[in-house]
């Protein structure tokens, strides 16, 4: 493979890989790790030598087939070779830089996954393309896109492993470290410490914005893409109790002592810690006085606004935040373990989370259309809009009303064009998959047409620049992409945006809270 040679000024001589008026250095190491559960170490010193660059790093322990998971959620699929894993050398990123670059604004992406799956490494993040695009649009900026540890290494907590000297939320104080290191580092490669840009899909929209918890800025900028914080349940310490007993149990080192079982999760090989682990555990951030202070609700967001538990509002000037028509499609595998009968399951569960309030039950299930006797599939789609309205795209404004700086919301629903469940719906993860341009052969060329209005608006925030009039100039106004065109929409209905204004009618009978409770609760449930 050709390789090119860059002089970073503190990192040393770089061996990159060319590309069409850029150069990416892949696999950079950003920082150590003593073992699979200890704190990110930021490496300050990479010994002056020369660096090969050149290669894709390991993705972080997680299932072998995450790459194609996510593929079958896209419903489109892109080559690749088998990917390493690793639980110690996963903390690395990628950086796309345009030939002589000076100045330029950053974009540091940070993937989604569930906190349990995800890679920098797998294909579809490629910032190549994107980075190629703002070239010829005059707009360049550099890409970064970051690794972090998932699952167990990620966000495995309990008193035990605290007691033994490890924190909280490891996947999070990676995201940190890489951004630390960014603002160190992204000067030698042309770009500007001064304009980072954070953009976050699904669970890296979350953490993005968990972030913003810290008093340190970070970044400037921030664009949020299908998440926010609104979509984590609030997970008691009792709950991340549970769940290590669970993970002790299933790896039968429950009846060892607390110092056996926390050197067991520390050593043990890779693939046993992945291969028993049981499926649908919250291994997820949590609330821990030090990262995640706390997680915002509906109730205290509206009526007092986010500043006081996002002091990070204070240095992230700016925020562009979105949905997709149909991001609700993401919980479809969780419905599915509902199945038969998931209308009447509903239904139970509804009157039993809901007690004492029989019209609150009845009006949810008749503003969605969900009759404990409809046919499974009907069902299905109409929890996920459900789900779509209360998860994705009322957070999304929510947030952007009460942001403090300049924000702007966009609305994605452009279709869905390949085989599988979500066909001729905008479904999650499609609007990052359009973004980068890696599935640029399976679209239409009108389809592809229609995508760059998105791609330049978000290099003109990137840069900076206004991509749309903000949320503060045009109350009640969004730029809304597909399925037809590109444009900005002013209205007081929520149908001109392709969105429902049923979620609002409910806020008197049932409560935003009530409702994200209820839905996190019945995709958890087990039967």
């Amino acid at each position: 493979m050709a390789t090119t040679t860059f002089v970073h000024p503190t990192i040393g001589r770089l061996r990159g890989v060319p590309g069409k008026g850029l150069s990416q250095f892949l696999g950079v190491q950003y920082a150590s790790l003593k073992d699979r559960l200890a704190v990110p170490e930021e490496i300050l010193d990479y010994g002056g030598g020369e660096i090969y660059v050149n290669k894709l790093g390991p993705q972080a322990l997680s299932s072998p087939t995450g790459c194609d998971f996510e593929h079958s959620l896209i419903q489109q699929s892109l080559p690749h070779s088998e990917f390493e894993i690793s639980d110690r050398n996963c903390l690395h990123l990628n950086v796309t830089v345009p030939n002589g670059a000076k100045n330029l604004p950053v974009m540091v992406f940070i993937h989604g996954g569930g906190f349990a799956g995800g890679s920098v490494s797998w294909p579809q993040y490629d910032q190549a393309r994107l980075v190629e695009v703002s070239i010829t649009m005059g707009k360049p900026i550099i890409g970064v896109s970051v690794n972090y540890r998932l699952g167990v290494p990620g966000f495995l907590t309990s008193e035990e492993l605290r007691k033994a000297g490890y924190k909280t939320n490891n996947g999070i104080r990676d995201q940190k470290v890489a951004l630390q290191w960014v603002k160190r580092n992204i000067e030698g490669f042309g770009g500007n410490p001064n304009l980072v840009t954070i953009a976050g899909q699904s669970a890296g929209a979350v953490t993005s914005m968990l972030l913003l918890q810290s008093p340190e800025l970070l970044f400037q900028q921030l664009i949020s893409m299908g998440g926010t914080p609104m979509l984590l349940p609030h997970l008691p310490r009792v709950v991340s109790e549970g769940v290590y007993s669970t993970i002790a149990a299933a790896q039968n080192v429950d009846k060892l002592s607390a110092e056996e079982r926390v050197n067991y999760i520390l050593n043990c090989p890779m693939e046993e810690l992945c291969s028993k682990l049981p499926p649908g555990l919250p291994l997820i951030p949590v609330v821990d006085d030090d990262l995640v202070k706390a997680l915002p609700t509906y109730k205290q967001t509206l009526k007092y606004g986010p500043t006081e538990m996002l002091p990070g509002m204070t240095w992230c000037k700016r925020l562009l935040i979105g949905d997709c028509q149909f991001d609700g499609s993401i919980y479809k595998g969780a419905l599915d373990t509902h199945l038969p009968n998931l209308g009447k399951r509903f239904h139970e569960f509804l009157k039993e989370s809901l007690a004492g309030y029989p019209l609150d039950v009845s009006t949810l299930e008749e503003a969605y259309g969900i009759n404990p006797d409809s046919p499974d599939d009907v069902v299905t789609r109409n929890i996920l809009q459900w789900a779509t309205d209360i998860g994705f795209s009322l957070p999304a404004k929510v947030t952007c009303q009460t942001w403090l700086g300049e924000s702007y919301l966009y609305h994605f629903n452009e279709k869905n064009p390949w085989d599988g469940f979500g066909k001729g719906e905008a479904t999650h993860i499609f609007d990052v998959a359009l973004l980068f341009m890696n599935f640029e052969d399976h679209l239409s060329p009108a389809q592809r047409a229609r995508a760059s209005f998105f791609i330049e608006d978000v290099l003109q925030f990137v840069n900076a620049d206004a991509p749309f009039p903000s949320y503060q100039s045009e109350h009640n106004g969004a730029r809304v992409y597909g399925p037809v065109s590109a444009r900005f929409v002013t209205s007081n209905n929520a149908e001109d945006f392709g969105r429902r204004s049923t979620i609002q009618q409910l806020e008197k009978h049932v409560g935003f809270d009530a409702m994200n409770r209820v839905l996190g609760d019945f995709l958890s449930k087990k039967w």
